[in-house]
């Protein structure tokens, strides 16, 4: 790496400011203040060296730590974004949603906890937590659907990417059920998640086929950009928990959507606010 530019998005609370943090004390000679894209503040610093982009790595991840809304960037623009659904793209665990329909909402919301932390193996929490949906009416699964809802800004960043030809996909440890509606109501290019086990219109407990876990959205992620012809290091990916923790790891721009701490290290982006117009400039200026 000889010299680079970066692009930093940020939302900071009004006791922070940059110039107590370095690179960014420099931003009068090294970078440019360019004002507020939904609210979001977006800087320039130019002719990065390595100390000095190690120093922006750095800070960043200290602000993130902190719960600043910021992230930052070098590329012009990603070619894809992938994201994770529960919790990033909708507000809601939607298997713990599901669950109040049958009655045991505490014991799966109590499992998705500690499985989104990274304590207990992604596979074998969602077989147990499917179990406990046994013998559900599956007309719950459309009634569910119609009330889930969607994170402020997530139609308006897909569409923008839709306009400057950058696809979006959604990669769910939920289910197929679920996430086609979300899909289809928020317009990504493509979708991947499991599938429920289904018999005389009841749940059966079981998950249908090969089970969507955090090796499984790396791999999809990794045999979409193969199929585009695209390398990993030129898209971006969005998660919230230790499930997605693989797939942000081998994408160029990884952003941590209200990230658990198991993702802190790893990100080069943290959206506290939960607006994902935080993305906009970040992603595709």
């Amino acid at each position: 790496m000889s010299h680079m530019s970066a692009r930093v998005v940020t939302q900071l609370p009004a006791h922070k400011s940059l110039s107590n943090y370095e690179p960014f004390a420099d931003a009068p000679t090294h970078g440019s203040t360019h004002g507020s894209t939904h609210g979001f503040g977006l800087r320039t610093l130019d002719h990065l060296d390595n100390i000095a982009f190690a120093k922006l790595q750095n800070t960043c991840r200290q602000l993130i730590s902190e719960g600043v809304t910021v992230g930052f960037s070098t590329l012009p623009r990603v070619k894809a974004v992938f994201f994770d659904m529960d919790a990033t793209v909708i507000r809601e665990e939607s298997l713990v949603e599901l669950s109040a329909y049958a009655g045991v909402q505490e014991q799966v919301h109590q499992i998705t906890e500690r499985a989104m932390a990274g304590e207990l193996d992604f596979k074998a929490a969602l077989r147990e937590r499917v179990t406990l949906l046994r013998g559900l009416d599956a007309s719950a699964i459309a009634t569910l659907a119609a009330r889930l809802t969607l994170m402020p800004g997530i139609k308006e960043l897909v569409a923008t990417c839709r306009a400057r030809g950058v696809p979006t996909f959604m990669i769910s440890g939920g289910f197929v059920e679920l996430a086609s509606v979300i899909a289809a109501d928020v317009g990504f290019d493509g979708f991947h998640a499991n599938s429920f086990g289904i018999e005389h219109g009841r749940l059966t407990g079981e998950v249908v086929g090969t089970v969507v876990d955090a090796t499984g959205k790396q791999e999809f992620m990794l045999a979409t950009c193969k199929r585009l012809g695209l390398s990993p290091s030129e898209v971006a990916a969005v998660g919230d928990g230790a499930n997605d923790l693989p797939m942000l790891s081998s994408v160029g721009t990884a952003v941590g959507h209200q990230p658990k701490g198991i993702l802190w290290p790893l990100l080069h982006a943290a959206n506290w606010s939960g607006d994902h117009r935080f993305l906009v400039p970040l992603l595709l200026a």
